[in-house]
């Protein structure tokens, strides 16, 4: 029996708004801050068990594909009825018109019951929204359940003979997708610069090893375990560090750390030549340099130390790191009263840059625009021009070496280390000939 055609427009339109209804409360839950609810809740009874549903979302997103699906067989089954009966053309022809009308009315229907909605909800989403949409997506849910359920149980079972296992409810989210959400984030504005930094900074914690941003042995700041107290006061009034290494002779032997603060209790004291460095030294906490900076910020949370010695290969020290260069790595530079801003790269004129010889070398290639050699890794610019030169100069020599159109010039040396250079950009020969 077929239906009354007067009523197939009710029908049709009826359904119509079944849908846009549900897929307007579809959006608007999905599109609720999870961790506002989560906050509400806290305070406000009535979230709470929102805040319940939304932890479990299986059931509820399997209840809008059902009604989806049934949604549109029914709207599809009238636009049939109704297109049938309006077209009155036979065989072939009424056929294709069918077809055609069907599609295009599809396509009206698709926008008034899904798209229109979708960017209401997206438009309206808040958590008092959810709220309100809560009830009647259980209802939904109920009267949805036993077709849930049968599908749930023929996908189990298809699975099964085909070998294919259960979807796990862990969903997992990669580090790309998280940094493609960032990326985005920032392109609309939500996420501001120095926050999709310091997201980016959090993933590349792990991969930056710890001899990358620590203290080079050639600019430690440190005291003889023979130094008499005064000298702890003068290189903490004069260089503002609260922490320095105490070495035995030699910076290859740290021996221990002294806290400044430790040092308050004698002022008003003149009589210190009794005391000794070794009285208020504490243990130094030793790691291999080759260690990622997120083992060593571990290590130092769990041993609570601010300061940590640097030990390469040979047993010999690196370096120092303390919890603020770790910290920087993630938030970027952390500026006290007592920093000094020192630039690794300082143009004094045209062509002409004074760099540090603990600088990066891709920060130093990229101003200079100059490829960094393809077949050698280098930590700094110090071990850079030490490579091109063949040797390590002395420090009554200033000798120079060409890479590319860049000629590096050794300035000053500090024990074997070449602390400051002077690069300058050489014309090329080809802008000479085309000079000619």
């Amino acid at each position: 029996m077929s239906p009354d055609g007067s009523s197939l427009p009710v029908l049709l339109c009826f359904f119509i708004a079944l849908r846009a209804f549900y897929a307007f409360l579809e959006h608007a839950v999905i599109e609720a801050n999870d961790s506002k609810i989560k906050e509400l809740a806290e305070t406000e009874p009535e979230y709470r068990k929102l805040r319940d549903f939304l932890a479990a979302p299986d059931a509820m997103l399997g209840s809008f594909i059902v009604h989806r699906t049934l949604s549109g067989m029914c709207i599809g089954a009238i636009l049939v009825f109704l297109m049938s009966d309006l077209i009155k053309a036979e065989g072939y022809i009424g056929l294709l018109w069918t077809i055609l009308s069907v599609i295009g009315a599809s396509v009206v229907v698709s926008a008034l019951a899904d798209e229109i909605p979708r960017r209401l909800a997206e438009k309206h989403a808040s958590e008092k929204t959810a709220l309100k949409a809560y009830p009647f997506v259980r209802a939904l849910m109920i009267i949805m359940r036993p077709f849930t359920l049968l599908i749930n149980g023929l996908s189990f079972i298809t699975g099964k003979l085909l070998g294919v296992s259960a979807r796990s409810k862990v969903e997992t989210v990669t580090e790309e997708e998280i940094l493609m959400m960032v990326d985005a984030g920032n392109e609309t504005g939500v996420i501001e610069e120095s926050q999709k930094e310091m997201i980016n900074n959090i993933f590349e914690f792990g991969d930056v090893k710890v001899s990358e941003i620590m203290t080079h042995r050639t600019d430690i700041v440190g005291l003889d375990v023979n130094d008499k107290i005064r000298d702890i006061v003068y290189l903490a009034i004069n260089k503002g560090f609260s922490r320095l290494p105490v070495y035995d002779g030699s910076i290859d032997k740290i021996i221990g750390i002294i806290y400044v603060k430790d040092f308050l209790c004698l002022v008003g004291h003149e009589d210190t030549d009794e005391l000794t460095i070794r009285d208020f030294m504490h243990e130094a906490l030793y790691i291999p340099a080759s260690n990622k900076c997120d083992e060593v910020f571990e290590i130092m949370t769990k041993k609570k130390v601010q300061m940590a010695v640097l030990v390469d290969e040979y047993g010999g020290t690196a370096g120092i790191v303390t919890m603020e260069d770790i910290l920087e790595e993630i938030v970027g530079n952390i500026q006290d009263e007592y920093d000094e801003e020192e630039q690794e790269i300082t143009n004094i004129s045209e062509g002409v840059y004074i760099i540090s010889g603990a600088a990066d070398p891709e920060d130093v290639m990229s101003v200079l625009h100059v490829k960094l050699p393809e077949s050698r890794e280098y930590d700094t610019m110090n071990a850079m021009v030490v490579d091109l030169l063949g040797r390590i100069p002395t420090e009554k020599e200033a000798p120079s070496v060409i890479y590319e159109n860049i000629e590096f010039t050794v300035m000053v040396m500090e024990d074997n280390w070449v602390s400051k250079i002077k690069a300058v950009v050489l014309e090329t020969k080809e802008k000479d000939e085309e000079e000619s």
